[in-house]
C-alpha cells in the first residue's frame, strides 16, 4: 500500500489539459494521476539540472556554501 502524496493544484494551458487528457484516455489512465507522474518527472529532471549547476557554481567560486550564506 502506498502512501498519498501531498496535494498540488495548478492550472493548465486548456490545450496542455486537452493533450494530456488525450494521453490519459489512451493509457486507460486518469488525468490526475498521468498528470501527477508526469509533473514528478519534470521536477526531478529539473532538480537534477539544478544540482549540477549549483555544484559547477560552487567549484568556480561562485557561490557560497549553505552554511556561510545563512551567516552560521
Amino acid at each position: 500500500m502506498s502512501l498519498r502524496g501531498k496535494d498540488f493544484r495548478c492550472e493548465l494551458d486548456p490545450d496542455l489539459h486537452e493533450r494530456l487528457r488525450v494521453m490519459a484516455e489512451f493509457q486507460d489512465n486518469d488525468i490526475a494521476s498521468l498528470g501527477a507522474k508526469l509533473l514528478e518527472k519534470a521536477i526531478v529532471g529539473e532538480f537534477h539540472e539544478f544540482t549540477l549547476l549549483a555544484d559547477r557554481l560552487a567549484r568556480c567560486g561562485i557561490v557560497r556554501n549553505d552554511a556561510e550564506g545563512r551567516g552560521k
